[in-house]
């Protein structure tokens, strides 16, 4: 049992946050400060943008005309409120034992997002703060326990805030977050991990003018908290009215056999990723005078092998998991 926890616990922290979902991030959605939301911050966390391979755009098919080019204008000084709802289902199975795909409890993150500038190159300045987080839907026969453990980490994003820049297109291009009085330096060192990945894995629009039924593709290799992973999004444009934008998008994503050293490891363990590949869609409708779209939804499928080595245990654990993700991500 305590095995199975382990290994449970492990491909959540390794392969949870690894996982894309693009339609939420295709307007460079990602945590920002707001003054006047929370405690007031005692320490930053800069993130210049990097050095790292950008995400690369490329235009399949223009669509028909009319056609124009997608930018985002949203408006300045405008407070937008997004909940993201994220549920998972994961199964284990290792040489001994196999434990059926098992509900892992939803979360529900709320963030408010605002513009403060736009400079004359379009790059837009925005804010962030995490304003609650939260246990969400069917907990099955997790625990009490275990759901207020969870609820508990969960409660530590909030008051958490960050100063963006991304440009008209999407492409991230620096920032940083500020934490509570008091704030958790574990945490602290995992926003770092994640911010080194935002740059590749934010999802660009294409420079060029496009109509209805065009297609893109962006390829991202980001590293995540010590993972290298390859993402290839496709989007197609199903609609296009006003500042009213439909997107569909089909995800696929491969990390080849590497040494993984996430942070989230215990203290002495090593891991070895030998597969991981997931295929998943989405849809987004979006409005180009708003920071983050409407409305958003993803789902994925993943199946991914790993062997581990936990100390004071010569014993090398070798397992499969399979995971599966669903997110919705409504801003008003």
């Amino acid at each position: 049992m305590k095995k199975t926890l382990f290994v449970t616990s492990l491909c959540l922290a390794v392969f949870g946050g690894a996982i894309e979902l693009p339609p939420t991030s295709l307007n460079a959605q990602t945590p920002d400060r707001t003054p006047s939301i929370g405690q007031q911050p005692t320490e930053g966390l800069s993130m210049p943008a990097t050095n790292s391979k950008s995400p690369q755009v490329e235009l399949l098919n223009p669509g028909a005309e009319p056609r124009q080019q997608l930018r985002l204008k949203p408006a300045i000084n405008v407070k937008e409120t997004s909940v993201m709802i994220l549920t998972m289902e994961m199964g284990i199975s290792t040489p001994d034992r196999t434990v059926p795909a098992t509900k892992v409890p939803g979360t529900a993150l709320t963030f408010e997002t605002q513009v403060t500038k736009i400079d004359a190159n379009g790059d837009i300045h925005y804010e962030f703060a995490y304003t609650n987080a939260d246990v969400t839907g069917d907990t099955g026969n997790i625990p009490p326990a275990a759901i207020d453990s969870m609820r508990s980490t969960l409660k530590t994003l909030v008051g958490i805030k960050g100063s963006f820049i991304a440009d008209d297109r999407g492409f991230y291009k620096g920032g940083n977050f500020t934490l509570p009085e008091g704030g958790d330096r574990n945490l602290n060192q995992m926003l770092l991990q994640m911010s080194r990945s935002l740059e590749q894995m934010s999802s660009p629009l294409p420079a060029e003018a496009v109509g209805k039924g065009a297609q893109w593709r962006v390829i991202s290799e980001p590293n995540f908290m010590g993972m290298n992973v390859k993402n290839i999004a496709t989007y197609e444009l199903t609609g296009w009215e006003n500042n009213n934008v439909s997107l569909n998008v089909t995800i696929e994503q491969q990390a080849n056999p590497q040494n993984l050293t996430s942070p989230q490891l215990p203290a002495g363990a090593t891991a070895t990723l030998k597969s991981l590949t997931a295929r998943g869609q989405g849809q987004a409708t979006i409005r180009l005078d708003k920071l983050l779209p409407s409305r958003s939804t993803s789902s994925i499928n993943s199946n991914s092998e790993m062997s581990v080595k936990v100390p004071n245990n010569s014993q090398e654990i070798t397992f499969k998991s399979q995971l599966s993700m669903q997110m919705t991500l409504e801003s008003k």
